[in-house]
């Protein structure tokens, strides 16, 4: 065996055999009885009357409105064979379901144990479905005309058109088996969502025995982490680049997309990542990743409808969710970027030197692909999007996907949660 692996070998061995920090049992916390009484509440109304309106919204619907929204519920169930459930009410950050509308919605079903379609209208006037035992295939509806109101400043003012609408686009979706949708991820324990669980070191004779086994060693260690280093370098310089295993290269994907291409593929990927999540192993280090890809990419998806300005957000929700993916089947929390050239392509396989779109040429990832050509033909490679002056390249355009560059600088989850003003 080569002596610097030796060495290694035997570090890791005496590491594993003196532990240096002991961390704390996390205790679950049981959900107090208080923290159900909102959901007892409107569970036990819907058992009377399928639409519900919280006391703080009862503005949203006149009568006229409710009128309206009783005989939609009721076209929708006889034709899609099912009960319909409407519920307006706040669902803020600091309920039982901590302001998730997929798991207060859930929260109700558990209760009401009855299978049919929940609908929940929000204090933004937005809408959240979820549908239980209901045979239509939800994620593959691509219409949100209904999803968000047409006037910000009067957000319920449409409010019985909108339902009327979304149950009756609903009520067209495609058929499928009727399935029992789960949650992907489930809120922390009821008034602890902003505690902080630190972990304090071990100071006693694990850590003095640890901390003797690594002084002499280190240097060691270092002098194998570096002759490594320049051995890995020579490797790559002669190796062939190749996408993570994880998720596929989509090396073909349009240069210039149109919108019904990217709600298309978008819809498509939102779909998988979500049938993935339900089943993630809490232990699975991407699944904290998915969980926050899909839901920053299904806002973004929904906020940009159908709208041509929009491009570059209907391409960040496919990347996010393809992200997403790769960081569960990886089991990584930080999934390789996609390929800077076009965020389409897939994740990237190796950095090379490429127009930036500042001036100056720097080290982006790329796809293996795109890392195989020729600098001038990576142009005709190049997300182009439609702007005043006709087409450009994707970094060529301000804004939060120039900044983040689709993650090449970094997870970009955060910032996109910015620009969308969402936690």
């Amino acid at each position: 065996m080569n002596p610097i692996i030796r060495i290694l070998a035997l570090t890791a061995v005496l590491l594993a055999a003196s532990p240096l920090v002991t961390a704390p049992a996390a205790a679950s916390e049981p959900v107090p009885a208080y923290a159900r009484h909102r959901l007892d509440r409107v569970a036990a109304a819907l058992g009377k009357d399928p639409l519900f309106i919280d006391p703080d919204m009862a503005s949203a619907l006149d009568e006229t409105g409710r009128a309206r929204v009783r005989a939609a519920m009721k076209s929708a169930a006889g034709t899609l064979g099912a009960p319909v459930y409407v519920v307006v009410i706040p669902n803020k950050s600091d309920s039982e379901s901590q302001g998730r509308d997929d798991v207060f919605l859930h929260g109700i079903h558990d209760r009401l144990r009855r299978d049919g379609l929940y609908v929940l209208v929000n204090s933004s006037a937005w809408f959240e479905e979820e549908a239980f035992g209901v045979p239509r295939r939800m994620y593959a509806i691509d219409d949100d005309r209904a999803q968000r109101p047409a006037d910000s400043e009067r957000r319920f003012a449409d409010l019985a058109d909108r339902l009327a609408l979304r149950l009756r686009i609903i009520q067209d979706a495609p058929s499928r088996t009727p399935q029992t949708p789960r949650l992907y991820t489930t809120p922390d324990p009821f008034g602890q969502e902003h505690t902080l669980r630190t972990v304090e070191p071990e100071t006693g004779p694990p850590f003095l025995a640890g901390l003797l086994l690594v002084g002499p060693l280190s240097a060691l260690v270092l002098y194998g982490a570096g002759a490594g280093a320049a051995a890995y370098r020579r490797h790559r310089r002669h190796r062939t680049p190749r996408a993570p295993a994880g998720v596929e290269t989509h090396a073909n994907a349009p240069a210039e997309p149109s919108v019904k291409w990217l709600r298309r593929t978008g819809a498509k990927e939102l779909d998988r990542l979500r049938g993935l999540l339900p089943d993630a192993a809490e232990d699975n280090p991407g699944r904290e990743y998915a969980a926050s890809a899909y839901d920053v990419a299904q806002i973004l998806y929904d906020d940009a409808g159908e709208d041509p300005e929009r491009v570059l957000d209907l391409a960040g929700v496919i990347v996010l969710a393809r992200q997403g993916r790769a960081a569960l089947a990886d089991k990584t929390a930080a999934p390789p970027p996609p390929c800077f050239i076009n965020p389409l392509h897939g994740p990237s396989a190796q950095r090379r030197k490429v127009h930036a779109g500042d001036g100056r040429t720097r080290r982006r990832p790329v796809c293996s692909a795109c890392a195989a050509r020729s600098s001038s033909a990576l142009a005709e490679r190049r997300l182009r999007v439609p702007g005043p002056h006709g087409r450009r390249p994707h970094y060529a355009v301000p804004g939060v996907w120039k900044d983040t560059g689709f993650g090449a600088d970094g997870n970009m989850i955060p910032r996109i949660q910015e620009y969308l003003g969402v936690e």
